[in-house]
């Protein structure tokens, strides 16, 4: 009998050396995810005991985000972690990952506004996913993705981990630039930059980005109906992507494709056509490929802003990870080198071919802030008042209500991932105008 044996082998590949090995772009060991005999724990079957029982599809939780979020949620901070357990106004989320902190949709808000009660309920915060373990529901406003799509837009009842990222791992990029969900094996992850690139040859593909499903991806709970239309995104992360951005940013380098992927289910909210014909949109701020940063135009103004009342900026030092931008390339080689976390790669926009994504604005999980925001959107317009992060147990205009919404300094600091607010001008407006400069 050799699976003692097996099972040793594939937690030392899991080890210190390869923190990520066990997905590493592909599928993962199957029974780190589903139990084969309907059974929890190695307890006896007893399928009218639901403590006992699996989830669906012999899975090791109640539903398909608890079997992702058993090893991706926890109490203390991790690379792999996206979601922190137990967060309270003193000990706010602290997974600052690129994509945000599930744990911000267990956060609601009430507060008395300057003319009425305010609220910032936590499902406004991101994708609310359904994790049935930890009493996450559905999207009680939002039944379907915003935008509709195929179907009438996709289902708030079905959104988990796995709506957006295929938990088999099946799409990868081959050497051609193809992207397939079947094909030449898979060697690794095609997530990262730097000396952990892995790039894909002549016999062996790698990983999508983050294991996001690639066109035709669909899950059983919700049926090709929703099967997607555009492949996943060319982009790549530093390894240690998961942590506080006070002394150095962390910069994901994306490359092409991002608000593409988003349309999948976002499809009404995108409108892939140059102005004056997008201002017909529901949304007219363009994102994706035709919604260039122009030399001349948005670009310059990137590269000037600084902070409110300072565009005294250059190329060279311009890049704000509050605001990332699509390099507006496939090139994973040229995109490597941008991915760090040390501040080597601190350059803006410079081809005239980048885009706003997205991403530019909103994290993919969730964040401290309404719709997922990479800061806050008050009616003030304030993000920093008197040189501080507002707070209920902030001093002075900074601690009244209306600006604090809710929140603590502690809270607000983690939404901004640990940053000192001198790092902002005293009366910082909102981050918008590091593509527009109108404060």
């Amino acid at each position: 009998m050799r699976w003692p044996t097996l099972t040793f082998a594939l937690l030392l590949a899991a080890g210190p050396g390869r923190a990520l090995a066990f997905h590493d772009g592909g599928v993962g060991a199957c029974e780190g995810c589903h139990t084969m005999h309907n059974s929890k724990g190695g307890a006896a079957v007893a399928t009218g005991v639901p403590q006992y029982r699996a989830g669906p599809y012999l899975l090791k939780a109640s539903d398909q985000s608890g079997v992702c979020l058993n090893c991706h949620g926890g109490i203390t901070p991790s690379t792999y972690r996206v979601f922190t357990l137990g967060a309270t106004s003193l000990t706010p989320p602290s997974a600052f990952t690129p994509g945000g902190d599930f744990a911000w949709l267990t956060r609601d808000y009430v507060w008395v506004g300057s003319t009425q009660t305010e609220t910032s309920p936590g499902q406004r915060h991101g994708h609310s996913i359904v994790w049935a373990d930890r009493g996450l529901a559905s999207d009680s406003t939002l039944t379907r993705a915003p935008g509709g799509g195929t179907g009438g837009g996709y289902p708030s009842s079905d959104l988990t981990c796995i709506s957006c990222h295929d938990p088999h791992g099946r799409s990868r990029l081959h050497a051609d630039g193809t992207q397939s969900a079947t094909g030449s094996p898979i060697k690794g992850s095609g997530s990262y930059g730097g000396t952990a690139l892995r790039q894909p040859d002549a016999v062996t593909s790698v990983g999508a980005y983050r294991l996001l499903g690639g066109v035709g991806y669909s899950n059983k709970a919700t049926g090709s109906i929703f099967a997607f239309q555009n492949p996943a995104p060319i982009a790549l992360a530093p390894t240690d992507y998961s942590r506080s951005e006070r002394a150095t940013q962390v910069r994901v380098a994306y490359g092409k494709g991002m608000s593409e992927w988003c349309a999948n289910c976002h499809t009404g909210i995108h409108v892939q056509t140059l102005p004056p014909s997008y201002s017909t949109s529901t949304f007219v701020h363009p994102a994706g490929s035709g919604a260039l940063l122009t030399a001349g135009g948005e670009a310059a103004i990137y590269n000037q802003y600084i902070r409110t009342g300072v565009l005294t900026g250059s190329q060279a030092s311009s890049y704000a990870s509050l605001v990332p931008f699509e390099e507006g390339t496939d090139q994973r080689l040229a995109l490597a080198t941008h991915a760090t976390s040390d501040g080597s790669a601190p350059g803006g926009p410079v081809t005239g071919v980048e885009t706003v994504t997205c991403l530019s604005c909103h994290r993919a999980h969730a964040s401290a802030w309404d719709h997922a925001l990479r800061w806050n959107m008050p009616a003030s317009g304030l993000i920093t008042i008197g040189g501080a992060w507002p707070g209920l147990d902030a001093p002075g205009a900074a601690g009244l209500p209306a600006n604090a919404h809710g929140r603590t300094q502690a809270e607000t600091r983690a939404g901004m991932y640990d940053r000192d607010a001198s790092s902002f001008a005293p009366y910082q407006k909102v981050l918008c105008n590091k593509c527009h400069a109108k404060d």
